[in-house]
């Protein structure tokens, strides 16, 4: 068969490239021909000529040649051949498919219609006009001529002529012979599935197809309904333990005519055209590869997370390998099971190390029968992972913990087992933590410890931690975000267990901060990210703190200071200083209300203060005794910002508070003197501080009768008397040539300003009790001074009875002796 299909392709593709074919068969010998199905006369000549076929042994030809005598001779079988009258190619198609399809007939009129289009195709112009036709169409030359031969019939032969010529001029010429050949597929998913497709080029109708190892998807293995090019589904059924399956087909398919015809020649009459033999492909295929069935399932993983900090192992699991996948007859998937253990080592594995102690963990899985290999699989551990270190799964199918669906397909003993140490199977547990330093200054460094504590990966770890600052109404976890973001490190490369300290240039203000640290490996990727606001990564520039306590108490005019305790960090950065604001109490308002600018007197120069400890305000002078509140205030200027007050002292509290007195005085003058004789008056000062540029100014009043003090007749101001805070003070000596009673009057004045006005502070009142010095002139008598201040009236009754008690005293002494 196969030959007999090879001999055909050489020569129809002789044919093809021009060479003729002189025929299929040897040449049969002269016979005459006869008339066939028709109308007309039989005979070379007549006057309407012969309109049918010709009989040449059981083969009805066809004029070829119009115009000439009927082929009333002996003819000659000349075979099929590709140059019969000298006609082209698509003339022999045409032609080839009129006599083949519709002219081997008995049918009179089928007969008729069949000769007049052979000849229109073959001569064209003769046909119409060789029996004196004018016109140019088919139907009219058939018309002028069966009007009066087949009146009965003319009309259908006109149809059926110009359809059949209509038909076979529309005929392409058949290309590169009529070969063809069964294509196989199969589905790559189920190799008992696939498909059969008939390439046949020329192919002109419904063909046969009949398999071999298959059937067709609506059952049997063959099919005469199939339409060349498109493809029919095909199933396999593979015998009880057949590793493999080859599918094979043959097939035959009607092609398009040949550009031939079997030619016959008459001398001295037409050349005819009868059919130049069976046209039809026969076409043969099988598989290109042997359809397996036997299944040796492998794995493939890859881990859900190469870093895990707490959690179970995670497996993301693609179950494939060769053959094909066992099926059920509803189509879903025989379940594979697989099992794997997890393992543990403190260093990360290689490819091939052998596998370390014993597992820690198991995974099994079964796979999904509606899914099968047609979807990756998530398997999980069902055991945490709770120890730094590295964590490697090694997967195992086995054909003893398979199903018989499976079993049954797996080669005998079946056993695969993943290698120990691959990459995607291995999952590190880090142990990185921080500890940040907690007590900032501001302008100073800040730093942070990064601690790697567990694992290291082959290709070491890179660190790194960034600061962020606090911000109001944001919770500390989730602060560390990059619009608060402060300073970020470089990245540090480590290669084992080991501490990184990490130091930003400077603490840009007063705040709290987060730190957030992170590693990564080699690759890039996030191996560890600690939490935002967590204790051991909080540190706090706090402002530095204020005690202040003031002077309590000064003497009048003192200068009086304030002492401020800085505690805490200052600033390393700008410039941090400590005013004083001094305010002075109205009296009858509260201590908390009494400091306005009304009241206030004094605001000191700035202090600076470059670190903590103990600071004393500029002294402020004090014009006025009275209860003085001390305002503190710790301000700080940055390096580029504005100024501000990092801490601020309250009015009116204790240890803020200098009361200033009020100065007195206390005068004693010389109780008695004799006219002439110098006396003085004493002042004894308090409550005046010794910085004070202060004098006393003592006035002497004659008061010469009556029991009321006089102060308006002055016999003396003396000079003034120069005062230096407390102490006693005596006027310059007075001297009186009048009796009479001298009344002390002393003035306390001060000088604000050097070489200013001065200013009384105090000025005693006339008649003061011990501030007179009685003059006369029984001070020279040697009487005892000690009646000072008693009035000269008092003073004579007074001499009168010490005059009696004389006398009485001699008395008593003359009784006695």
């Amino acid at each position: 068969m196969k030959r007999a299909l090879v001999v055909l392709g050489i020569l129809l593709a002789f044919a093809s490239a021009g060479i003729v074919i002189t025929s299929w068969s040897v040449a049969t010998p002269s016979q005459a021909a006869s008339a066939g199905a028709g109308f007309g006369t039989w005979a070379p000549t007549s006057t309407y000529g012969w309109h049918g076929s010709m009989r040449v042994g059981d083969v009805h030809t066809y004029c070829i040649r119009p115009g000439l005598a009927a082929p009333t001779g002996q003819t000659t079988d000349r075979g099929v051949r590709s140059d019969a009258g000298g006609l082209s190619p698509k003339q022999l198609t045409g032609i080839n498919h009129l006599v083949t399809a519709y002219g081997q007939t008995s049918d009179p009129v089928q007969a008729a219609s069949v000769g007049w289009a052979v000849k229109a195709i073959a001569d064209w112009d003769e046909t119409l006009h060789a029996f004196g036709y004018p016109g140019d169409t088919l139907a009219g030359a058939i018309n002028w001529t069966f009007s009066a031969l087949a009146p009965e019939h003319n009309e259908r032969v006109q149809q059926l002529a110009t359809s059949y010529y209509a038909e076979a001029t529309a005929l392409p010429v058949a290309e590169g012979g009529s070969e063809g050949r069964l294509v196989f597929t199969t589905d790559d998913e189920d190799p008992r599935h696939g498909t059969v497709t008939a390439e046949v080029a020329s192919a002109t109708g419904l063909g046969t197809i009949e398999l071999t190892g298959a059937e067709f998807a609506g059952g049997g293995t063959s099919r005469s309904d199939v339409r060349a090019g498109e493809s029919y589904e095909i199933r396999v059924t593979p015998a009880a333990g057949a590793p493999e399956v080859t599918v094979r087909g043959a097939g035959v398919f009607p092609t398009a005519p040949r550009a031939a015809v079997r030619y016959f020649t008459t001398p001295g009459g037409q050349d005819t055209a009868g059919p130049a033999g069976p046209a039809e492909t026969t076409v043969e295929g099988e598989d290109e590869q042997p359809r397996v069935f036997t299944f040796t399932p492998t794995i493939t993983t890859q881990v859900v997370e190469r870093y895990v900090t707490d959690g179970v192992f995670a497996d993301e699991v693609t179950v494939g390998g060769g053959g094909s996948w066992p099926r059920a007859d509803d189509g879903t998937y025989a379940v594979v099971r697989a099992v794997a253990e997890v393992y543990r080592d403190d260093v990360e594995p290689a490819p091939g190390d052998p596998i370390p102690g014993e597992p820690v963990a198991t995974m099994v899985l079964e796979t999904d029968p509606a899914l099968g290999p047609t979807s990756p699989y998530r398997v999980e551990a069902s055991e945490a992972l709770t120890a730094p270190g590295f964590y490697t799964a090694v997967w195992r199918i086995s054909a003893a913990d398979q199903r018989a669906a499976v079993r049954d397909r797996l080669p005998d003993d079946y056993a695969w087992e993943e290698e120990y140490g691959v990459r995607a199977q291995t999952i590190m547990v880090p142990s990185v933590s921080s500890r940040a330093e907690s007590d900032l200054t501001v302008g100073g460094t800040m730093s942070d410890e990064v601690i790697v504590a567990g694992p290291v990966p082959r290709d070491g770890l890179v660190l790194s931690t960034a600061v962020y600052r606090a911000v109001d109404g944001i919770a500390p976890e989730d602060t560390c975000t990059a619009e608060n973001l402060v300073w970020a490190s470089e990245k540090t490369r480590v290669s084992e267990p080991g501490a990184a300290t990490f130091t930003a240039p400077s603490v840009p203000d007063f705040g709290t901060y987060y730190w957030q640290e992170s590693a990564e490996d080699a690759d890039g990727v996030r191996v560890h990210v600690g939490g935002c606001g967590v204790p051991e990564e909080t540190a706090v520039a706090e402002p530095p703190t204020v005690v202040t306590h003031a002077q309590p108490s000064a003497g009048f005019g003192a200068v009086i200071t304030d002492t401020a305790t800085v505690s805490g960090n200052v600033p390393a950065s700008g410039s941090t200083s400590l005013v004083f604001r001094v305010h002075l109490a109205p009296d009858g308002v509260p201590p908390a209300e009494a400091c306005t600018e009304e009241t206030l007197v004094a605001v000191t120069e700035p202090v600076a203060v470059p670190d903590a400890g103990e600071y004393d305000s500029p002294g402020v002078p004090t014009t006025a005794s009275g209860t003085y509140y001390w305002i503190e205030e710790l301000r700080w200027s940055p390096d580029d910002g504005e100024p501000r007050t990092l801490a601020r002292g309250a009015c009116g509290t204790e240890e803020e508070t200098t009361v200033v007195d009020r100065p007195a005085v206390a005068t004693r003058a010389t109780p008695r003197a004799a006219t002439g004789e110098p006396f003085t008056d004493i002042a004894t000062v308090t409550g005046l501080d010794e910085s004070v540029d202060a004098e006393l100014v003592f006035s002497a009043y004659l008061h010469r009768t009556g029991q009321t003090p006089d102060c308006s007749e002055r016999i003396v101001e003396t000079a003034a008397v120069p005062v230096h805070g407390d102490g006693e003070y005596e006027s310059p000596a007075v001297t009186s040539d009048i009796a009479g009673t001298v009344q002390w009057v002393a003035q306390l004045q001060y000088r604000p300003e050097a070489g200013g006005d001065t200013v009384v502070v105090h000025r005693g009142e006339c008649g003061e009790e011990g501030e007179s010095t009685i003059v006369d002139d029984l001070a020279a008598t040697g009487v005892s001074g000690s009646g000072a201040g008693v009035s000269t009236q008092m003073w004579a009754a007074g001499g009168i009875a010490l005059v009696s008690l004389g006398l009485a005293a001699l008395g008593l002494r003359s009784r006695r002796a």
